[in-house]
């Protein structure tokens, strides 16, 4: 194991390759916050002249929230301080409390007087129920009544999901790419060793099994290392962007490098498995097929699904070991898996990761001395030991 993470960190592709993915994804995020360009709130200052109602800058705060503005509210001694500071352009506009006026050089923007407008409403009608008799219980009931609450019938997706599909879609991208570069280092490596005669030396130091498990394990730290530096530079480009990101992106961004890592296991030994069924190299991608097809069908199933994520085909595939790599967590960063999807997969992959590393461990150490023509899988799984 110890060997094939130093001979594969020592590669200068490895490095190259590294860095041009984490370059990739920075990209993407810099590109999008250049393309959205200044998003910020416009911004508005407001001078107050006199004692403003009670609750008066809360309510106008809120409503300025509301509409996507931002305001800034200072005090002035008096009105005549207030008008001049309008009329030099320091403040937007003014608000002179003893005269309930709203003060400014031109017709005030639509949104900015709208926010005043209800800031001072609220407060008044706080001040008028208050003279009534009204405690804040009943105030806040009468002029903040909770709102509908919200529900969707079909299942669709909110503008949040849209954010969630990217992410998972550019996880189920990466995976793909990792699991099959590295995963093609994998059987390269056994049918190399094989046809070199490495893999005799080998054998009479350690056993099959070890010898796999060595191999795919060893492959899998450094494509780890790659893949989470993706990840994490996955995040920082999040930030960079500017994109509101739905906690359950930032829920699903740390655990898709558990899925990586058992997901890398399991289709490694299997690519492991098919190259110790052939001799040369030549021969290295027809016996890999049958995994590359399932693998490949699995990735293709994240599109074909992944505008879906809450219908029943999607819930029942994505618990499935050869498709829970990839599709789970797209549904997870979109918030569409329950726990008990989550676990029940989790608990499915793993068995079906440790069940296969037991039957190709056993396979493993018949095959490996294997010379001549091509093994098909069923003559490799009924073979019997010499």
């Amino acid at each position: 194991m110890s060997r094939e993470i130093r001979q594969r960190l020592r590669s200068r592709g490895f490095a190259v390759t590294t860095v041009l993915i984490c370059l990739g994804v920075l990209g993407a995020g810099v590109l999008n916050r250049a393309l959205r360009g200044d998003d910020s709130p416009t911004r508005y200052d407001v001078a107050v002249v006199g004692r403003a109602p009670a609750g008066f800058e809360t309510a106008l705060q809120s409503a300025a929230k509301a509409l996507g503005i931002r305001i800034d509210v200072s005090s002035v001694a008096d009105r005549d301080a207030a008008v001049s500071r309008v009329s030099s352009g320091d403040d937007d506009a003014a608000v002179d409390v003893a005269a309930a006026q709203l003060i400014a050089d031109r017709a005030p923007p639509d949104e900015l007087a709208a926010a005043i407008d209800a800031g001072w409403q609220s407060a008044a009608s706080r001040a008028a129920a208050r003279d009534a008799g009204l405690d804040d219980t009943q105030i806040t009931s009468v002029l903040a009544p909770q709102g509908l609450a919200r529900t969707s019938i079909s299942g669709a997706a909110d503008s949040n999901d849209d954010v969630g599909r990217l992410v998972g879609s550019a996880t189920a991208i990466l995976l793909f790419i990792s699991i099959n570069a590295f995963g093609g280092m994998v059987l390269t490596g056994v049918v190399e060793e094989k046809s070199t005669g490495v893999v005799e030396v080998l054998l009479a130091h350690v056993r099959a099994h070890q010898l796999l498990a060595g191999k795919v394990f060893g492959i899998g730290v450094v494509a780890m290392m790659q893949f989470s530096a993706a990840v994490l530079t996955g995040v920082v480009a999040l930030r960079i962007s500017g994109t509101e990101v739905p906690n359950s992106v930032w829920f699903g961004l740390p655990t898709t490098i558990a899925w990586f890592v058992v997901g890398f296991v399991l289709y490694s030994t299997l690519f492991a498995l098919a190259g110790s069924f052939v001799s040369r190299q030549e021969d290295a991608q027809g016996a890999a097929a049958p995994i590359s097809m399932v693998f490949t069908a699995a990735y293709l199933t994240v599109f074909v699904l992944g505008g879906a994520p809450y219908s029943t085909a999607a819930r029942v595939v994505s618990i499935l070991p050869p498709f829970a790599p990839l599709l789970m967590p797209l549904r997870v960063s979109i918030g569409a898996a329950s726990v008990l999807e989550i676990v029940v997969s989790a608990v499915l992959l793993l068995a079906a990761t440790f069940g296969m590393l037991r039957l190709a461990g056993t396979v493993y150490g018949r095959t490996l001395l294997h010379r001549g023509s091509r093994l098909k899988w069923k003559q490799a799984l009924t073979m019997k030991s010499s």
